[in-house]
């Protein structure tokens, strides 16, 4: 059973109207919605031409809303604030709320390459990066201002590694967490950014390894972000044929998740048992399994999950033929 049904999310806020009432207004009208919520300090920055200069900040917090109920609520909450279409078409922004991560998965695309947004991303970060100072602190036998000065170097490179991560620059993120790694015990998310980073650049012997070693140190994290960790772990010893080990870690995926990401996990669950033992019992009900949940979720299926469902149709019609 999973300790916690709560998403996390991170939302972007932003006025260009009566900015600090506003802003102000708003922290308080989302603390009383979300106690679980966290503020980055605001920013001001100039707007395309003719829209003025905004207040914009972002928010972190938890919620067992699903991600459109949350989007409702945060357009009424746009609303309550004064904000308008009509207010919109002169330039004038009340509130605008977006929702920029749900979970893992990103929204916005566009917005993350904002300037404002990229210093904002650092700020998330301001209590792991002092957590990480404190850590550094124990790390030294004896105090100098040349390793002050390592220190400040070495959370300075924390916040870029993470930026690299949730940029998609994984090359990036690999050499910065390989950097601290060496020098430092990092905790078990940013072993696991580690071991994501490998994954999608496709070292998979390295990925497996650092998620792996991170699993076991995670339980406090929301099964969605396990999920991910957990399926690409097992995604690894996949591709690198190691099957039996493949099949322990989507067994533990399978329970953190639902839906099409479900599908997924008992798709190539399915066959990593095939590739071992050829068509079983076992094989058949996970193909089942795969099948029925693909299309039970149609509506929100991608089009590799579209071609997956077709291809377990295929595979258990194959089967059927094959026995005597």
């Amino acid at each position: 059973m999973t300790k916690s049904n709560k998403n996390t999310v991170l939302i972007s806020i932003g006025c260009n109207i009566n900015r600090d009432k506003q802003m102000k207004k708003v922290r308080e009208c989302l603390s009383g919605i979300f106690p679980d919520i966290h503020f980055t300090r605001s920013l001001t920055s100039p707007a395309c031409p003719g829209d003025g200069v905004y207040s914009n900040m972002l928010a972190e917090l938890k919620t067992e809303l699903p991600e459109q109920d949350l989007v409702t609520r945060l357009k009424q909450l746009e609303q309550e604030m004064g904000d308008s279409a009509e207010q919109r078409k002169l330039g004038k922004v009340m509130m605008d709320l977006d929702i920029l991560r749900y979970n893992n998965e990103k929204r916005h695309e566009d917005d993350w390459e904002r300037h404002y947004i990229k210093r904002l991303l650092r700020y998330t970060m301001r209590v792991v990066v002092i957590l990480m100072t404190v850590a550094f602190s124990h790390s030294f036998s004896y105090a100098s201002s040349f390793q002050e000065q390592n220190k400040t170097s070495d959370a300075d490179l924390l916040g870029k590694a993470i930026e690299y991560y949730q940029g998609g620059k994984y090359h990036e993120s690999i050499l910065a967490f390989e950097r601290l790694n060496s020098r430092y015990k990092l905790n078990a998310r940013f072993i696991a950014y580690l071991g994501m980073s490998y994954f999608k650049e496709n070292q998979y012997e390295e990925a497996a390894k650092y998620l792996k070693a991170s699993l076991p140190e995670l339980e406090a994290y929301s099964p969605y972000e396990r999920a991910v960790y957990t399926y690409s772990c097992a995604e690894s010893f996949f591709y690198m044929e190691k099957y039996h080990e493949a099949i322990t870690y989507y067994n533990m995926a399978l329970p953190l998740t639902n839906g099409n990401n479900r599908a997924d996990i008992l798709f190539h669950n399915a066959f990593a048992h095939y590739l071992t033992e050829g068509v079983t019992d076992t094989v058949k009900q996970l193909f089942s399994d795969a099948l029925q949940t693909y299309k039970d979720n149609t509506a929100t299926a991608t089009q590799q999950q579209a071609a997956r469902l077709k291809q377990t149709e295929n595979m258990l019609r194959a089967m059927q033929h094959a026995e005597p």
